[in-house]
């Protein structure tokens, strides 16, 4: 991929409709008032691949998905592996196994540990909080973004933290 950068993570903002192995997928954050999805990806210096996926929660009802007990959007600043500075994020480090390795960091912003694939309105205590659980489309459409970018890597290492470890 030699369009991608080497020297630090960019930005993907994929706008659905996506056809990828026979779905059709639309990306998109939890809550209607943060929508947009983003997910980071790094050039390394070797054909290997780390797929990461974020942490960040869950919630299945109107009283976890009201507070919300979840990270709920994926902000292209803030969400940024390039503000990591220790395990894979640490790319100064000569000890990190991963330092030279491409990288597909998944965002977390769908409350469903990135396996949901469904809108879902939860009445209750608060008033009705509606979730879009699509963190299995936004995971396939990062899957596809690697398997087009990142061709026939001789390693793959999937790996995440809380829900994203799930």
């Amino acid at each position: 991929s030699p369009l991608l950068d080497d020297s630090e993570f960019q930005p993907v903002s994929p706008v659905g409709p996506i056809d990828y192995l026979g779905d059709t997928l639309n990306p998109r954050c939890g809550f209607d008032d943060d929508p947009d999805y983003h997910f980071f990806v790094k050039r390394g210096s070797v054909n290997k691949l780390v797929m990461y996926y974020q942490g960040g929660g869950a919630c299945w009802q109107n009283l976890t998905c009201g507070l919300p007990v979840c990270k709920d959007g994926a902000d292209p600043v803030s969400d940024d592996p390039d503000n990591v500075t220790s395990g894979f994020g640490d790319l100064n480090n000569p000890d990190n196994p991963f330092r030279d390795w491409n990288v597909v960091f998944v965002t977390y912003c769908t409350c469903d540990l990135h396996f949901g694939d469904i809108d879902q309105s939860y009445p209750g205590f608060f008033p009705d909080v509606k979730v879009s659980h699509r963190g299995y489309q936004n995971s396939k459409v990062a899957e596809k973004f690697a398997r087009e970018h990142f061709l026939n890597p001789e390693l793959v290492f999937v790996t995440g933290s809380s829900a994203g470890g799930y």
